[in-house]
């Protein structure tokens, strides 16, 4: 009986054994599962390339070919909205010149989001309105078609960054023209190709970026100039940072984001 005993504790502490085991191999399992599971959702969760807080300053510096300073920009965000289920903000932007007389100007940029693609449109009837000493307040939709016709604005000026674009995709090319300082501009971006992401670093902080490059040809008059631009942008943010070169390579500006200010 003494044996048969000692054989039954010995099996129940066996059995004690492997159910503890088993359980902590099944938790093991769960942990593993809802790790990957998390890894997972982080590489498809979709966001789109602007701010969405109310009231967001985003400072940027602008520096010139020599990589001197030239003008400091100030762009509060503002009209975050969701309408059918497309996300939507403004970025009011204004820049002062340095070293110059009346060197302030704004420009306004739209933003939206359908969930799939990010879309943003420079309204370029706003700056000259804004000169006008029109009342910012007051511009809407009936000032910008007013201003559309005064400046004889044609063509498209918006482009768009698609979630999880690869490497060598392109988007299709686009031009406008309008009348600026009583002259006509007409503007043609060529090229645009998603050159992958990086890593940017910038004295706002280290941002994941997907890079866009293009040729943007502007036409005054007879004068042609050719720029190739490249451009990083980060979810959440927007522009972090901007670089243009002319056609022999030589660096004509940079932009940098170097500031967020949440309210």
């Amino acid at each position: 009986m003494f044996f048969k005993r000692k054989d039954s504790q010995k099996e129940e502490r066996n059995s004690y054994v492997c159910g503890t085991f088993l359980k902590k191999r099944v938790d093991i399992m769960k942990k593993f599962l809802i790790l990957v599971a998390g890894l997972f959702a982080c590489h498809t969760i979709q966001a789109q390339y602007f701010c969405t807080a109310e009231g967001t300053r985003l400072h940027y510096v602008n520096y010139d070919e020599a990589g001197q300073s030239v003008s400091d920009e100030e762009i509060v965000v503002r009209n975050v909205e969701k309408e059918d289920n497309v996300l939507k903000a403004s970025y009011y932007d204004k820049i002062v010149t340095t070293k110059a007389k009346n060197n302030t100007s704004y420009t306004l940029y739209n933003w939206t989001y359908d969930g799939a693609v990010t879309t943003c449109t420079e309204d370029l009837m706003y700056g000259p309105y804004i000169d006008s000493d029109s009342d910012p307040a007051r511009y809407d939709t009936t000032a910008r078609l007013e201003w559309l016709e005064k400046l004889k604005f044609k063509g498209d000026n918006s482009f768009a960054i698609k979630d999880g674009a690869k490497a060598g995709e392109n988007l299709p090319d686009r031009k406008f023209q309008w009348i600026r300082n009583m002259l006509k501009n007409d503007v043609s971006i060529s090229g645009v190709s998603y050159m992958g992401t990086e890593l940017v670093n910038t004295r706002a902080g280290k941002f994941d970026c997907v890079k866009i490059s293009y040729l943007k040809r502007t036409k005054v008059i007879l004068k042609t100039t050719t720029l190739r631009v490249n451009e990083w942008y980060a979810e959440g943010v927007g522009l972090v940072k901007s670089e243009s070169f002319n056609m022999d390579g030589e660096q004509e500006g940079k932009t940098l984001l170097v500031k967020v200010e949440k309210k």
